[in-house]
């Protein structure tokens, strides 16, 4: 096996760079958030109020890292801790009106992120694309 041309180099690397051209793009539009950042927060905007385990696995990170991503973004007034109401042990996350607005840009740094990866890509190739890392995500499950 070649592991310098094998698929999960590849795999590996378009990760890799597609963080990065995310990263280049939030830092042009003064977002003040990674790539990582931005996964997170888009769980809070499809779902806020979310509670920091559940958080936790949907990113699938560690809760030691999802804390550190927390304290991050808190102390950007971009999310906040709020005890739960029935388990004072667990903590819901809440966005904060500069996190609710900031969704409209990083999005629009995701697209450009994505449209520039899949430059050149027809749309029966966008779809064989998407459907192919689904099923080997599936298979990994």
């Amino acid at each position: 096996m070649k592991f310098e041309t094998s698929l999960g180099r590849y795999v590996g690397y378009l990760h890799y760079i597609l963080t990065k051209e995310l990263n280049e793009l939030l830092g042009e539009e003064n977002a003040n958030i990674t790539a990582d950042q931005f996964r997170l927060l888009t769980h809070l905007w499809k779902e806020d109020g979310i509670n920091q385990q559940n958080l936790a696995a949907s990113l699938n990170r560690d809760r030691a890292g999802v804390t550190r991503m927390i304290d991050i973004l808190e102390n950007q007034s971009l999310i906040k801790r709020v005890d739960d109401k029935e388990d004072r042990r667990v903590n819901r996350i809440y966005l904060t009106t500069a996190g609710k607005e900031l969704e409209s840009v990083a999005t629009k740094c995701a697209q450009q992120s994505l449209d520039k990866m899949t430059t050149g890509f027809t749309e029966d190739e966008k779809k064989a694309f998407e459907t192919l890392l689904l099923k080997a995500i599936q298979n990994l499950k």
